[in-house]
């Protein structure tokens, strides 16, 4: 009979053995090795994607590599004296997870204690390490202290850099001075009100690292001192109206150009961000630039626009989130300077990682009788482990050089150096060569700029949906799976369609965004000479009281016309089987199929292609927005998840018996007619999936295709610059740690403009009169939650989401709405 508790004795006595621990420790160096080079690559792509899935993923490798490190360090030093290779592998262990996050691991953003606290650990280690290094060579002659003492200059270096950073003009103390500056850049040209470039629009880009912060009296404000380096501070103007052949007259000059204008926006952007205000006079100035500069004349091509308009705005975003989440401002503290600091450490890394290891083969090869050796197909593991260790640490330090020299700082500052650099610009010999490099940098990246996608969420296809796996999943882990409520389904992330970007551009220039607040308006359905859309259509626009139930109106009236398009083109409109569901998710996934209900490359054509796919899109990413990202609407943090709730209890009675899109189409247009009702009061009184249908009924009933999806494009493109202006930067702060919302794009140059704000949603406000910059930012907060309150008690009152006023009143205040507008 066997005995169980031999055999496990047995066990343990057999992993003990030499060779079984030999296996053990190089399997799991394999393991981490390989975890390490993974996490290592896809920190570039962290900030640059809006995969969340992304950063769950490091964060958990990198928990999971440090404890195996420990474990490791621990096992390699209790068996050190049985092979030589083990202290190699411990301390260029300990050296690659220190490189994790090369790009953001450490940021600008951590607190003053918290850097020492994170390089203690990696001390540890190094300690842990170095003791298993062979101490009989001199330390001249022994590469492993020469590896360990470049390893622990690199992580002084970048402490120490850190802290340049945080004191540097450029960086940490920028916003501290910037609004002065500004404002005496206004006060310096008052009466000029011109849009060109001239000598006055001296926005900062570089070179105030250079001069000295002193107090001006008697006013007793910071100002700038240039005077022994006036030539090193470079302004807006002095790039773009640089005579120099690569700004003046190549191919590429308006990309330069750019860069420096986004960086410029980006140094303004990180006061609001800091709570810093800004004076009115600069807002104003700013205002003249962005409508100049970007948004452009109302009568220009807006789809040739667009894409340089939201590239300068997507540049702006990229170093904003570069400067808040990585270590760039810290590569970057002193320019090209420190930028050459950091490439010698990783030049100078190289050749002492290849001497260590040719010293540590050497003598591997010296001990063959006395060490433990394992031998797959006639290779030795360990010394194959050794030679594939220096081949992934040079590819590290190729790798993190290319990042550095390729980053769009590194592009910004050599546009500045050329035109800093008078010798650049006159020696006839060396310019066209320089010009060629400075080209060259521009021509090559490594990844996007901006991630370019917008989530989606349709409401009448989860509405129903029940995660019955994942709340199991949550109470099995105690709440580490994220716990999915009932309705809630997202959608897969899609490219932004190109029709979008224009269009959205077109709907600012609507706004004319020369006043602030954004008007109470919708300009979309006032287009002449279909004046009477408004009057048809201003119910569900200006007399629904909050912004949530403004779009779940709409996007359920947008997914009826989705529907309804596809009908009348004959699309099987039935729920897939179980393999066609698995096909199509497999075909969204690998860009092979269209996630809109129509696929528009063979059923729609033309205008109408354009006027559905930017409907559909924005329909779908302000439903996400207001599911997932409630704290982007102008709403309260409340009313969102109450009016979703609430709606999706009365959709699943609503379609309780309906398994197909097609019968939910039906049901919800039968509905509709049953309860159709003529006056605006009748229709306030519905609840959000009775007033959708509503809506979708009257757009089938009332236009023609072409104009319905016109509407629809319309009153989206205008329903998301509405939704834009906000108080709650912070919101967009954190968000920007996953790269970033589209709508955040949009807020950025609202509020570059000076507004933060919509009437739309802010009526009280927008009848008090004052609507300066510094009453909008001193009473955001305070009119955002009256506003709050007020909303909150209008959706609670009746059943969740109706409004509490009475149909006589509801019907005097359309006609005040009306006269009004």
């Amino acid at each position: 009979m066997l005995d169980v508790g031999a055999a496990i004795a047995s066990l343990f006595i057999v992993l003990k053995t030499k060779i079984y621990v030999l296996i053990r420790i190089e399997f799991l160096v394999a393991l981490v090795t390989v975890m390490f080079l993974a996490t290592f690559i896809m920190d570039i792509y962290r900030f640059r994607s809006r995969s969340s899935t992304l950063s769950a993923i490091m964060e958990i490798v990198d928990g999971m590599s440090n404890q195996i490190l420990v474990y490791l360090l621990g096992a390699m030093q209790s068996a050190c004296s049985e092979n030589p290779l083990f202290a190699f592998w411990g301390i260029l262990l300990v050296s690659f997870h220190r490189s994790l996050g090369y790009l953001s691991r450490h940021s600008i953003m951590d607190d003053s204690e918290r850097p020492s606290l994170m390089v203690l650990p990696d001390v540890i280690k190094f300690i842990a390490a170095g003791a298993m290094l062979n101490l009989d060579m001199g330390i001249f002659t022994n590469p492993h202290w020469w590896f360990l003492v470049i390893l622990q200059l690199r992580s002084t270096y970048r402490y120490l850099a850190r802290n340049r950073a945080l004191k540097s003009l450029w960086h940490g103390r920028s916003s501290e001075f910037l609004p002065e500056y500004l404002r005496r850049m206004t006060e310096g040209d008052h009466d000029d009100r011109r849009n060109e470039f001239n000598h006055f629009q001296r926005y900062l880009v570089y070179g105030e690292y250079k001069g000295k912060l002193k107090i001006k009296k008697p006013q007793y404000v910071l100002h700038l001192d240039m005077s022994h380096h006036p030539d090193s501070l470079i302004t807006l103007d002095k790039i773009w109206n640089s005579s120099g052949p690569l700004l003046s007259s190549s191919s590429r000059s308006s990309t330069y150009k750019d860069f420096s204008l986004a960086f410029a926006l980006s140094r303004l952007l990180r006061c609001r961000l800091e709570d810093v205000p800004l004076h009115p006079g600069s807002i104003s100035r700013t205002r003249n630039l962005i409508i100049s500069q970007i948004i452009g004349d109302q009568h220009a091509e807006a789809a040739r626009a667009a894409g340089r308009s939201f590239r300068i705005l997507e540049l702006e975003l990229a170093f904003t989130i570069d400067y808040y989440f990585t270590f760039y401002p810290m590569v970057f503290w002193r320019g090209l300077l420190s930028l050459s600091l950091i490439l010698i450490q990783s030049m100078a890394t190289i050749p002492v990682i290849v001497w260590l290891v040719v010293s540590v083969c050497s003598s591997y090869d010296n001990e063959k009788g006395r060490i433990t050796r394992l031998r797959v197909g006639g290779f030795d593991v360990g010394v194959v482990t050794t030679w594939v260790f220096l081949i992934l640490m040079v590819f590290k330090e190729v790798w993190e050089m290319v990042t550095y020299l390729l980053s769009n700082w590194t592009r910004l500052l050599l546009v500045c150096k050329y035109v800093q650099s008078q010798c650049w610009r006159t020696a006839t010999a060396s310019t066209s060569l320089i010009e060629h490099l400075i080209s060259s940098f521009f021509a090559s990246k490594i990844s996007d700029t901006w991630h370019g996608r917008i989530d989606q969420y349709e409401f009448l296809q989860s509405c129903t949906y029940k995660p019955t796996v994942w709340k199991l999943a949550h109470i099995i882990t105690l709440g580490v799976a994220p716990d999915i409520l009932n309705g809630r389904k997202p959608g897969a992330a899609i490219r932004i369609p190109e029709c979008v970007k224009p269009a959205i551009l077109q709907g600012l220039r609507r706004q004319g965004l020369t006043r602030q607040p954004l008007r109470r308006d919708i300009p979309t359905l006032r287009n002449p000479p279909n004046n009477n859309r408004f009057v048809r259509y201003q119910w569900a626009c200006i007399e629904l009281p909050t912004c949530s139930q403004v779009i779940l109106v709409w996007h359920i009236a947008t997914s009826l016309c989705e529907v309804k398009l596809a009908k009348d083109r004959n699309i099987d409109l039935r729920d897939p089987s179980f393999l066609g569901s698995i096909w199509s998710y497999l075909g969204r996934k690998l860009g092979r199929s269209s996630s809109f209900l129509v696929d528009d490359s063979i059923h729609v054509r033309g205008q109408l292609r354009t006027n559905y796919r930017t409907a559909s899109s924005l329909s779908r990413y302000c439903a996400y927005l207001l599911v997932f990202r409630s704290k982007f609407l102008p709403d309260g943090f409340l009313t969102p998840k109450l009016v979703l709730d609430k709606t999706i209890k009365h959709a699943c009675e609503a379609l309780k018996d309906c398994d197909s899109t097609l019968t939910r189409y039906e049901t919800l247009m039968a509905t509709a007619r049953n309860v159709a009702q003529d006056s605006e009061s009748g229709k306030l009184n519905m609840n959000i999936v009775q007033q959708g249908a509503m809506l979708a009924m009257e757009l089938i009933d009332e236009e023609d295709e072409q104009n319905r999806w016109e509407i629809l494009a319309g009153v989206w493109v205008d329903l998301l610059v509405h939704i834009a202006p906000s108080w709650n930067a912070e919101a967009h702060v954190w968000d920007l740690q996953s790269g970033g919302e589209f709508i955040t794009l949009i807020w950025v140059l609202l509020w570059h403009c000076g507004i933060e704000k919509s009437s739309l949603w802010h009526e009280d406000d927008n009848a008090s009169g004052n609507n300066s910059p510094q009453a909008l930012q001193q009473n955001g907060t305070e009119t955002r939650q009256t506003n709050n309150v007020t909303g909150d008690e209008q959706v609670i009152n009746e059943d969740g989401i109706e409004i509490s006023e009475e149909p006589e009143q509801l019907t005097e205040r359309a006609q005040r709405a009306s006269k009004t507008n």
